[in-house]
């Protein structure tokens, strides 16, 4: 192309792990991104605002938070007046449940733009029987021209959506491999000393994720009691104080820890788990896998279905099954010959899912989007 392809990406928050994404496109010498977060901070997952990572051009909108049921809603202002500045020539929206989607859609129809859903939706995570919201879903992905998925979940859901496979293109998901590949191989190095330091005498089980009854805590902790292990809990959530509870005698809580701290914790561990009832991605698993871990997984989890060869790099489980997820957990805590070949073939299947991987999807698919007829760049 003559110049390049101007992206403006909606998404809700600046989520740590998507940061090296959108670094990884915006260094990308044929795209142009203006990245619109809808808020800094969602009120269910306190992670903290890494303003100094953010090498990318980026734009917070201004708007409220409405939460009822447990679901949140952002109300922004200033979004057609953003994508405006920007003059974009393809438009991303990270799926249809915000209303700044909808106007960055009736934007992007107004402009005669192509519209891109990036949907992590899959069949098989929980999500409330509602006629309208449903109606709406299908209203969205009918005025769009193609959609991005992280993994084969997310896609077989489309397609039973009625939407063409040559639409869909897969955009891998990643993780900074700096903190979780190499910090965490370089933690390995003193592994026996961190084990000792952070209080671990038996093969240990880690679970890093909210506390909240969709992520089936309390499933693992029915699963884990009187296993010969030590179980290690990161997170925080409406469940905890019950969780703890609740918990058996090897199951320690951490609460809430922001990145950099979990890297001596995936270091220690021998497994990863995570027993979600309903869960889209999993972007854990991403983490886990690049630290080269087994990874015993609920099926719910749309990383379950690209990151674990069952039986090969951890397992797949029934969500709900806490006698399946024991005897998931306990054949790799139990076998170190096991947990070692697990963790390879966990690295191997991990391989492709890179920034660059992702980032190479995006442009591929902007670039082919775009019209013939841009405008020379413009600077917001």
């Amino acid at each position: 192309m003559s110049r390049p392809v101007r992206i403006a990406l909606l998404t809700e928050i600046p989520s740590p792990y998507r940061l090296p994404l959108f670094n990884t496109l915006d260094r990308r010498a044929e795209v142009e991104v203006e990245v619109l977060f809808l808020a800094n901070h969602d009120p269910k997952r306190p992670y903290r605002l890494y303003e100094e990572e953010m090498r990318f051009g980026n734009r917070t909108l201004r708007g409220w938070n409405v939460v009822r049921g447990g679901r949140w809603l952002r109300i922004n202002h200033g979004v057609t007046a953003s994508m405006r500045r920007f003059r974009p020539d393809v438009v991303i929206v990270g799926g249809w449940n915000q209303p700044a989607f909808w106007l960055a859609r009736r934007y992007a129809r107004r402009q005669r733009l192509p519209l891109v859903a990036w949907v992590e939706s899959t069949a098989r995570d929980a999500r409330p029987e509602n006629g309208l919201l449903e109606r709406a879903k299908r209203s969205m992905i009918g005025s769009c021209s193609a959609f991005l998925v992280p993994g084969e979940a997310s896609a077989e859901y489309l397609v039973s959506l009625g939407v063409e496979r040559s639409q869909i293109a897969v955009a891998p998901n990643a993780v900074d491999l700096t903190i979780f590949r190499d910090a965490v191989a370089t933690a390995r190095t003193e592994r026996d000393a961190i084990r000792e330091r952070l209080g671990l005498v038996r093969a240990t089980a880690l679970y890093v994720g909210r506390l909240d009854p969709e992520k089936g805590v309390d499933v693992l902790l029915a699963a884990v009691a009187g296993l010969d292990a030590d179980v290690i809990v990161v997170g925080s959530g409406s469940d905890e104080p019950a969780l703890r509870a609740s918990a058996p005698a090897n199951v320690r809580f951490l609460g809430w820890l922001d990145r950099d701290d979990l890297v001596p914790w995936f270091a220690a561990a021998d497994v990863f788990v995570l027993p979600s009832r309903s869960e889209q991605w999993g972007m854990v698993l991403n983490e886990a896998a690049a630290a080269g871990l087994p990874l015993v997984a609920s099926a719910a989890a749309g990383a379950a279905w690209d990151l674990i060869e069952d039986g090969v790099s951890g397992a797949r489980v029934a969500p709900g099954d806490a006698e399946e997820l024991r005897e998931a957990l306990a054949s790799y805590l139990a076998d170190a010959e096991l947990r070692e070949a697990a963790g390879r073939a966990t690295t191997l299947r991990a391989a492709g899912h890179t920034p660059e991987a992702w980032a190479t999807a995006v442009a591929t698919l902007a670039d082919s989007l775009a019209s013939p007829d841009k405008s020379p760049k413009h600077h917001s």
